[in-house]
């Protein structure tokens, strides 16, 4: 996947937009929209039978820094989207794996904020996980 973006360009919102479209579609997923709600954008889409959600965070009230705010973060969605995708084709990781967080659970929460509260807690109880030895390497997921 390759990026127009140059260090210190001004990347508009609907460019960065487009380039997240292309990036989904080539690599399979369809139904893709953008919408904004609440001061918060959100972008929907269907893969290997699944819906997602991704969602930027709502702009400042302030319209010159919520522009660029804007800028930003469509321009860093677009290469976190990138790096994932470029991880799923190098065949380090799966669709599924890198966008878990955002996959839509029945009943329309994504995995994110349904496990998230039960990690809270499970941390909250136990305590830090420890370090794991130098060397170490994590057991093996299904």
């Amino acid at each position: 996947m390759r990026s127009n973006y140059i260090r210190g360009a001004s990347v508009t919102c609907s460019a960065s937009q487009a380039e997240i479209q292309a990036m989904l579609a080539a690599a399979g997923a369809t139904g893709i929209r953008f919408a904004s709600e609440r001061g918060k954008t959100r972008i929907t889409f269907r893969s290997g039978g699944r819906h997602f959600l991704l969602a930027l965070p709502a702009a400042s009230s302030d319209l010159p820094r919520a522009q660029e705010s804007a800028r930003r973060g469509w321009r860093q969605l677009s290469a976190l989207i990138r790096a994932k995708l470029d991880a799923v084709d190098a065949g380090i990781t799966t669709f599924d794996e890198e966008f878990l967080a955002s996959m839509v659970m029945p009943g329309g929460t994504t995995v994110f904020r349904a496990v998230a509260p039960g990690i809270a807690a499970a941390c909250a109880a136990t305590g830090p996980v420890p370090p794991a030895a130098p060397g170490a390497l994590p057991a093996a997921s299904p």
